[in-house]
């Protein structure tokens, strides 16, 4: 049915919204939406032989090759997913390889990675000490599979639950001859993607967080060879099976060629300017503030106000920001990641996540700034 007299635009106000939400998705950057326009045009199976496959088929491993290019490997090692939660539980268990009760991984991960790890029997390695993202290695054992993030999706701490020290971490997983695979999601674009993609077995990213659409990512493989084949179907040499999506992965490639890491260092300033900001406030505290972080994620604890209630009315605000991971929306549990961090339940529900991303500019920083005491007043004598 066509709706007719509808309006498709969005009102004056929304289109001037403030948007501090980056680490859930970035925005369609103009080259990916014009390599995407490009390919709708574009006829024909990517496995297909005759004409109309090839051209489609030309459009996916051009996009490889940007891919590939960013993570620094060689197009064989990039295999394209449905996005970085399917990235995750293909590394993983193509890691795993069958056995069950060998992954491990922290408290602190992306839901995507503690998932497949509590699938797969295996268990979660505690702090070594609260209040800091430093993980406890010693229970380690000999040969397990170490599922981490490169940079933490609510803290952006580097190195997740490493104090910044993921070589270190990986180094002493290898000597016990372990094997790793690297959550990059939220570091591609905004870290040097190969030097990361280096130290582990294999990497998961995804398109969105960099200026790509929703719905396409990529695993990388340190050793493409080494990684067994699944029996499911032919496309991407075997280690995952289905259609390409040539329209997504045509602007994944746009995105990762003009994805340059150099320029986050006017983010990460920005993000400073709104933590000082922030804690110039009564009773603000930061998340993971004494450890080396990215730049440019802000996890904020607001004492005697709940998050959800701070997020709702800084969105009547005109300003989108969020309580953790976009995975677990929806839900007013406090965030795993901060009771992580050895906060009571009651204080890990006063979290607010500010992400910030290329786009953002210091008006807007300025204006959440001049927009939170009044709101934080209302949410801590309505709490």
């Amino acid at each position: 049915m066509i709706l007719t007299g509808v309006s498709t635009r969005f009102p004056a106000a929304i289109m001037r919204r403030i948007y501090l939400d980056f680490n859930a998705t970035a925005p369609l950057s103009a080259v990916a939406r014009e390599a995407m326009v490009a390919a709708l045009d574009v006829l024909g199976n990517p496995s297909s032989i005759h004409a109309e496959g090839r051209a489609a088929r030309h459009l996916v491993e051009v996009a490889r090759d940007q891919v590939a290019a960013l993570a620094g490997v060689g197009r064989e090692q990039v295999v394209f997913t449905s996005g970085g939660t399917e990235a995750n539980r293909l590394g993983i268990e193509l890691l795993a390889d069958g056995r069950t009760g060998i992954g491990v991984t922290t408290a602190l991960e992306h839901p995507s990675v503690r998932g497949v790890i509590a699938a797969l029997g295996g268990r979660e390695l505690g702090m070594v000490r609260l209040d800091e993202p430093v993980i406890d290695l010693e229970p380690l054992a000999v040969g397990e599979v170490f599922a981490v993030a490169a940079v933490n999706h609510e803290l952006g701490t580097l190195g997740s639950s490493t104090a910044g020290d993921l070589a270190g971490t990986i180094a002493a997983v290898r000597a016990r001859g372990g094997r790793v695979h690297l959550d990059a999601v939220q570091a591609a674009g905004r870290c040097p993607l190969a030097a990361l993609v280096a130290l582990a077995d294999t990497v998961a990213i995804s398109a969105h967080k960099l200026g790509g659409p929703a719905g396409v990512g990529a695993l990388i493989l340190q050793d493409a060879d080494r990684v067994p084949r699944l029996e499911l179907g032919h496309q991407e040499r075997g280690r995952r099976a289905g259609t390409e999506n040539v329209v997504g992965i045509a602007g994944f490639g746009a995105a990762a060629a003009h994805a340059d890491p150099g320029t986050w260092t006017a983010v990460a300033a920005l993000g400073d300017r709104l933590e000082q900001g922030l804690l110039a406030l009564d009773g603000v505290r930061i998340h993971g503030g004494r450890v080396p972080r990215v730049g440019g994620t802000i996890n904020a604890g607001f004492s005697g106000a709940r998050g959800h209630a701070l997020v709702i009315a800084l969105d009547l605000a005109g300003i989108a920001a969020s309580t953790g991971a976009a995975c677990a929306s929806g839900s007013v549990a406090p965030s795993p990641v901060i009771v992580a961090l050895g906060h009571r339940p009651d204080r890990a529900v006063e979290a607010v996540r500010f992400s910030l991303g290329r786009s953002t500019t210091t008006d807007e920083i300025d204006a959440v700034l001049a927009t939170l005491p009044a709101v934080l007043q209302r949410a801590r004598a309505h709490r």
